[in-house]
């Protein structure tokens, strides 16, 4: 009886040592490699971060997280990481609060971190309940919470983190801003005389005239006094749309000028007496009323796009995009908003008035949403005798779409901060007139993702995992390289028998500064899926 506990004591010691001897080989030079990572952890942001301490205080009214502050979080996850590689290079630890399909396809792909995070919006003095788990790698929230509420490289936006958000998205997301940079941006190729090739090709917004702006203002109002104005109006119908800028999106704030609208637009303004005291973020956009149309309807599609980083600035387009057609038969002088508008919320708003649901796949909503290939479009075109190229969507209409979002983004790309943990899900919504020109009518941040049909489903869930998949690559490029990094620096200090790893980093940081290298070799799997639009000038 005495040699069964003396076995069962033994086993228990041996079991206790091996897990002592285990513990200090997998956490070999704990103390150094936490000293390195706090370190690169403080370069990192002071060098490259996003500098959110001004932006840290705004939309404090939502605390969507529910999440606990922590400000050592980041020194314990990003520790836990290293000696746990695994958890990031084999997993992907996800949290996102708002329901929907982009949840749903988290939750059924990959680990939630946090499963019951609720979606609640203002609830600032709601009890926060979580905690950051130590895994979590890529936040896929709907708002920006990581960054407006917690602390960079503290509590949020770790060493091993990619965050799904950038602070300065509204740079493209609002019409103002974007209108405001678009400008800019041609007037600086003007300033520096490019060839007007070149300034032609980055024109990619109907002309538009900002009502905030005072000689834009006058010149709106001077022009719909003039002749020329009321003799278009006359024979073509409505010449302009007004948007409102910040954020305003889903049809909301656009109205077609009929002459109702134009004597209304007047007394606002009191016929252009009002330009630079009436500042109300309005533009005056060229109403394209010469559409292509699909059986009598105007379309509008959709082309979704990703930043991966910010540095370097990488981004990717999605090379399926989603077709959308107006709920009415388009009439230019019709005065119905489905008519002209094709956005998702004003068709959904007229198929109810006819009892309509199409969100069920037995009613007649779903040929509202065509396809999400604009495949379709290029055969219908070569069966109406309007194109002869097989090839037209690469040789002519991607070419364009690629060239705008290339030029939106140099237009806006000086406003971001530059952050290679940055990131932000964009779509673009174009037009194609019948004349096959090319527009960019909005571009949107958090783009809906709906369950209209079944084939928007799968499409929507097959491009949230290829999301995941290019900020998973980034993510663990990046890993590799600083864990090089970080390992070099901890043999220096051992063989200095340095106390501190300020006294083995050269001045030059050059070691540190390698964590800039961007490795987009990881990238190749995914160019037959996204297509990468960030490409050298000459190509332009």
């Amino acid at each position: 009886m005495v040699l069964k506990y003396v076995i069962v004591l033994l086993s228990t010691l041996s079991i206790y040592f091996i897990g002592m001897i285990m513990n200090q080989l997998k956490y070999n030079n704990k103390i150094q490699v936490d000293q390195v990572i706090q370190y690169v952890n403080r370069h990192v942001i002071s060098t490259y971060g996003l500098h959110h301490q001004e932006y840290f205080t705004q939309d404090i009214d939502i605390n969507s997280l529910l999440v606990k502050q922590d400000p050592t979080y980041c020194q314990k996850s990003d520790l836990y990481k290293y000696y746990h590689p695994d958890v990031l290079m084999k997993d992907t630890y996800v949290i996102r609060e708002r329901k929907g399909i982009i949840k749903e396809v988290l939750r059924d792909n990959y680990f939630d971190a946090i499963p019951k995070m609720p979606f609640k919006r203002g609830n600032k003095n709601s009890t926060s309940i979580y905690k950051f788990p130590l895994e979590l790698t890529l936040p896929f929230n709907y708002y920006d919470q990581v960054i407006t509420r917690f602390k960079e490289g503290q509590s949020s936006l770790c060493l091993f983190w990619k965050n799904n958000h950038m602070k300065e998205r509204h740079s493209l997301s609002h019409k103002d801003n974007l209108q405001n940079y678009y400008y800019n941006y041609r007037d600086k190729m003007r300033r520096q005389r490019l060839p007007q090739d070149c300034i032609s090709n980055a024109t990619f917004m109907p002309k538009s005239y900002r009502l905030f702006k005072t000689n834009e203002c006058k010149a709106f109002f001077r022009y719909i006094k003039s002749k020329e104005y009321k003799e278009k109006e006359l024979a073509e119908g409505p010449q302009f749309i007004t948007k409102l800028g910040l954020e305003i999106h889903r049809g909301r704030g656009i109205v077609v000028l009929f002459p109702d609208e134009i004597i209304n637009i007047k007394n606002d303004y009191q016929n252009g007496s009002l330009c630079g005291q009436n500042l109300e973020l309005k533009v005056v956009q060229k109403y394209i009323n010469n559409p292509y149309l699909y059986k009598g309807h105007k379309i509008e599609f959709r082309i979704y796009f990703v930043f991966a980083s910010t540095l370097p600035m990488i981004a990717y387009a999605y090379d399926k995009a989603l077709i959308r057609k107006c709920a009415t038969p388009f009439d230019r002088f019709s005065l119905e908003k489905s008519s002209h508008v094709c956005n998702t919320a004003v068709m959904k708003q007229t198929l109810a008035k006819e009892g309509i649901d199409p969100e069920n796949d037995d009613d007649e909503g779903d040929e509202y949403f065509i396809d999400w290939k604009l495949d379709q479009l290029q055969q219908l075109l070569l069966q109406q005798g309007k194109i002869n190229d097989t090839n037209w969507l690469q040789n002519y209409l991607y070419p364009i779409v690629d060239r705008s979002i290339i030029h939106a983004i140099r237009a806006t790309e000086h406003t971001f901060s530059k952050d290679s943990k940055a990131a932000e899900f964009f779509a673009a919504d174009f037009i194609l007139t019948d004349d096959f020109k090319v527009y960019i009518m909005e571009i949107n941040y958090n783009p809906q993702t709906l369950k209209s049909t079944p084939l928007r489903i799968a499409a929507h869930t097959k491009m949230v995992k290829d999301m995941i998949g290019i900020q998973n690559a980034y993510i663990r490029s990046k890993y590799l390289r600083l864990k090089h990094i970080i390992e070099k620096i901890v043999q220096r200090m051992i063989r200095q028998n340095a106390k501190k790893v300020e006294s083995v980093i050269d001045n030059n940081l050059i070691m540190i500064n390698q964590i800039r290298v961007s490795n987009q070799i990881r990238l190749i799997y995914f160019v037959k899926l996204w297509i990468v639009i960030m490409r050298d000038q000459k190509d332009i």
